[in-house]
């Protein structure tokens, strides 16, 4: 799925997405996906300006953990195809930063049930990537190896009996 920004070394997580992405993508008749690679930024980052407050955190005890799973797809498809959209040449920085930025509110609204190793997992990638409000600027670690190795998603929800997976749908 994504490679690192900052480092040419992908993280586990990315790579075992790739490979049920590039399964899907065989099963559905297209063409097999490989991990995209991005040469890093070299512009520096900009301050955050915060001009609303995130959402409230998601928590309940009927939220059960394959729904905070599938859920967590949706994060995960904005960043692969955003990732394939920039590593083409089909987008600029600009947008691929609104794109990381729009998967940082998704990210937010991902409901957990607050205990259990995939509520832990989900609450640790957004502490690692929080919210940027819409219409609020500012660079995030969303999408880094950095960022998904600050928990193990994929285990717990396949764990919970949820196999995590990206819809490819931009880029050939």
């Amino acid at each position: 799925m994504l490679q690192s920004m900052r480092s040419a070394r992908v993280h586990p997580l990315v790579t075992r997405l790739a490979v049920i992405v590039g399964l899907v993508a065989i099963g559905a008749g297209g063409s097999g996906c490989a991990a995209p690679t991005v040469q890093a930024d070299p512009t520096p980052a900009a301050t955050v300006t915060v001009t609303a407050a995130p959402g409230p955190v998601v928590v309940s005890a009927e939220v059960t953990d394959e729904q905070s799973c599938e859920a967590f797809v949706d994060v995960s498809t904005i960043l692969f195809n955003a990732e394939t959209g920039l590593r083409e040449g089909r987008m600029i920085r600009q947008e691929y930063t609104g794109w990381l930025q729009l998967a940082t509110r998704v990210l937010d609204r991902v409901p957990t049930r607050g205990e259990g190793a995939v509520s832990d997992a989900i609450a640790a990638l957004k502490q690692g990537a929080p919210a940027i409000p819409a219409g609020g600027t500012g660079p995030t670690d969303i999408g880094t190896s950095e960022w998904y190795s600050s928990a193990e998603l994929v285990d717990a929800c396949r764990e919970a009996g949820y196999e995590l997976f990206t819809v490819a749908f931009t880029g050939g």
